[in-house]
């Protein structure tokens, strides 16, 4: 092999430097965008409004009278009412249907106030009540010229022995009666009433 040269390991080599004093580093310029502001919208026209100043009348002042001191102390006159004379043994409570003074037109008034007393005595017996019964009763019975009853009885059954109890003593219960017009009945009243039991 053939060498040019003897190599030297010992041998230094040198970088030669040279410092440059520079004031600014070097720099890119860049220029920068001018600015633009930014454009506002445009108000719509506003159109002006023309004021016009009224003058208000002027109101003439109210001059208050004083009231009078001495006043009524009602404005509606009180009026007396007319004494009543008081009637003894007169009660409102035992009027019935067509029972005013005692006095009937025709026989058909005369008993319609009975029926009217005897529905005001019936009573819906309490047992028949609860178990939902119900039923008519026809009872035969007189009225007597002097307002009372005789032959108090049961014509036709209702079925229930509670109603039929409660249908006479309905009866009994609503005499004496009025006395029956002398010239509407003779002798007495023979009656047969139907009473119904309806729970409603």
């Amino acid at each position: 092999m053939h060498l040019s040269g003897v190599y030297r390991s010992n041998a230094l080599s040198y970088i030669e430097l040279t410092m440059q004093e520079i004031s600014k580093p070097f720099t890119r310029s860049i220029p920068r965008p001018r600015y633009r502001p930014k454009a506002h919208p445009q108000p719509p026209d506003v159109k002006r409004l023309k004021v016009t100043q009224q003058l208000m009348p002027r109101l003439k002042p109210i001059k208050l009278e004083p009231a009078e001191k001495e006043l009524p102390d009602s404005l509606v006159e009180g009026i007396s009412m007319p004494d009543i004379p008081a009637v003894s043994g007169l009660n409102i409570a035992d009027w019935g249907s067509g029972d005013l003074m005692g006095e009937y037109s025709t026989p058909g008034s005369y008993l319609e106030m009975v029926r009217f007393r005897i529905e005001r005595c019936k009573k819906y017996p309490q047992i028949a009540r609860v178990r939902n019964i119900e039923g008519c009763v026809t009872i035969r019975f007189v009225i007597t010229p002097e307002g009372g009853v005789r032959g108090v009885e049961v014509a036709k059954r209702s079925g229930n022995k509670a109603l039929d109890q409660a249908a006479l003593k309905a009866v009994k219960d609503a005499a004496p009666f009025p006395k029956p017009p002398d010239h509407l009945f003779k002798r007495g009243v023979p009656l047969e009433l139907t009473i119904v039991f309806e729970l409603t």
